[in-house]
């Protein structure tokens, strides 16, 4: 009677090791992004699909990894215009996978509870971008998205950003876009 037991608990043993092994060979699948919303995860095929593959889309970017402080200014001037933007995020930028420049941002407007404070924060991104030339597009967030005016749209925003970037490259910006995205994070 003990040998049909010992037989058992060795087959047991042998299957217990074979899934431990099963498991720990099994490709990693990539984990879903928990800082995006679940609106923006289902925006960005929709977004990929307005840029096309020219350019890349990058989500959840740090403002710091966009825009620098101008040269020009004395350091404390600097260091006051990196804590302006300290902790804030753009939802996407664009950038072209080819030369790795900063095409524009891109903020999904999806906020239905406290509207009074994101609309400040909106606000601030609206005139920071402004200010510096760097093309936002503003998309509300809604179950469906009319594709052709999407693009349209983002034609329309990029297409006078070669033109501003010469023009606030002589200006005396505290903040100015950085020439090339080159994430810090990954």
């Amino acid at each position: 009677m003990t040998l049909p037991i010992l037989i058992a608990a060795g087959i047991a043993v042998t299957l217990l090791l074979a899934l431990v092994l099963y498991i720990s060979r099994r490709p990693v699948v990539n984990q879903v992004d928990l800082s995006t919303t679940l609106n923006e995860r289902m925006f960005m095929p929709v977004l990929e699909k307005v840029v096309g593959e020219t350019y890349e889309i990058i989500s959840k970017v740090p403002l710091s990894e966009v825009l620098q402080p101008a040269e020009n200014l004395p350091k404390r001037a600097q260091n006051k215009a990196v804590r302006t933007i300290q902790g804030r995020l753009f939802d996407f930028i664009v950038v072209d996978k080819a030369s790795r420049s900063i095409i524009c941002a891109v903020e999904l407007d999806e906020h239905k509870f406290d509207k009074k404070t994101f609309k400040k924060q909106d606000l601030y991104l609206e005139d920071l971008c402004q200010q510096i030339g760097l093309p936002l597009l503003r998309v509300p967030s809604q179950r469906g998205y009319n594709l052709s005016e999407l693009i349209e749209r983002f034609e329309r925003i990029i297409e006078p950003s070669i033109v501003n970037a010469q023009i606030l490259s002589t200006s005396k910006m505290a903040l100015v876009v950085k020439q090339s995205f080159t994430s810090t994070s990954n």
